[in-house]
Parts: structure tokens; C-alpha cells; sequence
């Protein structure tokens, strides 16, 4: 029986073109001229991002640490070198920058608050496990109103391992009580199937993101074409 749900945000529940794609163009402009890079490297910095061609590698789910080192790493082949630490609070800044103070606006994949009150109507914990900071995350939940609606908070906070490592499965098993079987992890990424699988976990697709059902590689317990089909899931199982 699932006791507890851990959503991914980006992709899960909200979309992520409408927001990271635009994102990731502005941030990215703005990170040249404070490096006081040129535009040649561009193309280089947005590869590192996993983007290409102005599409999304379904694969790109990194944290910002780990996004900081791939870009430092693309450039070090330019021969130009940057501080991954620096570049980590760049990111962190300039995207938390465009989320918050732009006239970005997030879209949701469903009607959120329905699915989060169904769940609550069951009695499930309801938690989140994103490679965003705490201040984008919460950010984010707030402005789509549900983020009292959480019990619990994972996010990059430069302590908790980035998914699929247990880091974050394990604080909300423990502060719930939670045996890993009674936690269904939702996710538009194979990175959180694994997530799911590799904790012991119930591995939920959902294919609102940029992945497609093979991209889940077979190893999704369930999937689904967005966490609006999720209270009829939690019916059937």
C-alpha cells in the first residue's frame, strides 16, 4: 500500500518547456557577459546544459553542481577556465533570478490541487525530490499555491546527494516512518525510475516531460500521461 508519494516538480508538475527552455536561453546570456565570454562559446555552454539544437536531452537531469562542473569541463576545451563553485552560484542565482523576479509563469501538467487533495483525502505524505534549489522549489510551490500542501521539501541544497542517490528517499522514509515499499516515486525521467528502483521504491513514468515510454527503459512499475491519472492509479492499486 502507498503511504507516502516523492514528486519530481519540473516536467511532473509543471511543464518543463513553458519554463526551463526560456530559462536556460536568458540564464545562459547573462552567464557569458558576466564571464565576459563570447557568443562563440555559446552553443558549447548550452551542450553542457544538455541542450542541443534548442531541444532537451531527456537525459539532462542534473543538479546545479553538476551542471557547473559540465560547463567548466566543455570550456576547459576552449582553454577557458572557470571556478565550478563559482559557476554552481552563478546558476543558482541567475535562474532563481529569471523564475522569480521575470514574468516567467509555470504551467501546470494537471490540475495539481485536485491530485494533491485526492491524496490527502487517503492520508498519503506527499513530498518532493527535485534537482532545483530549496528557494527555486518552494518558489515554485508557492506561486502554484499547494505548497502547504507538502509535507516534505527535497531539494539541492548543497548537503542532500542529488537523485538517484538515497539521500532524500531516506530523510522522508525516516521522518514519516515509512518502509521503502509504501513510497511511490513520480517522475518524468529515467533518473527517477531509478530513483524509485534503487531505494526499493514504486517507480511511476509520467509522459508530461520530454521522455517517451522507451526512454524509461522497461523499468517503470507504472506509467502514465500525467499525475492527473494519478488518483485513479492509487484506485486500481
Amino acid at each position: 500500500m502507498i503511504k507516502g508519494i516523492l514528486f519530481d516538480k519540473d516536467g511532473t508538475l509543471i511543464d518543463f518547456f513553458s519554463l526551463w527552455l526560456g530559462a536556460a536561453k536568458a540564464v545562459v546570456i547573462q552567464f557569458l557577459k558576466e564571464n565576459e565570454l563570447s557568443e562563440e562559446v555559446k552553443e558549447r555552454v548550452f551542450y553542457a546544459m544538455g541542450i542541443e539544437n534548442g531541444e532537451i536531452d531527456p537525459y539532462a537531469y542534473k543538479s546545479y553542481s553538476e551542471i557547473a562542473l559540465d560547463i567548466t569541463d566543455e570550456l576547459s576545451r576552449e582553454q577557458i577556465y572557470l571556478d565550478s563553485r563559482k559557476v554552481r552560484m552563478q546558476l543558482e542565482r541567475l535562474f532563481a533570478e529569471y523564475v522569480t523576479e521575470s514574468q516567467a509563469q509555470y504551467v501546470e501538467t494537471a490540475d495539481i490541487k485536485a491530485v494533491l487533495d485526492s491524496l490527502k483525502q487517503r492520508n498519503i505524505w506527499i513530498g518532493l525530490a527535485t534537482a532545483d534549489t530549496v528557494r527555486s522549489a518552494r518558489n515554485c510551490l508557492q506561486r502554484l499555491g499547494v505548497l502547504e500542501k507538502f509535507d516534505y521539501v527535497g531539494a539541492d541544497d548543497g548537503v542532500l546527494r542529488p537523485k538517484p542517490e538515497a539521500d532524500m528517499f531516506l530523510e522522508f522514509q525516516k521522518k514519516f516512518g515509512l518502509k521503502p515499499q509504501e513510497i511511490a516515486v513520480v517522475g518524468y525521467t529515467y533518473n527517477d525510475i531509478r530513483f524509485a528502483r534503487e531505494n526499493g521504491g514504486v517507480a511511476i513514468g509520467v509522459l508530461s516531460g520530454v521522455s517517451q515510454e522507451a526512454d524509461f527503459c522497461g523499468e517503470a512499475d507504472y506509467i502514465l500521461n500525467s499525475v492527473g491519472e494519478l488518483p485513479q492509479l492509487l484506485e486500481q492499486i
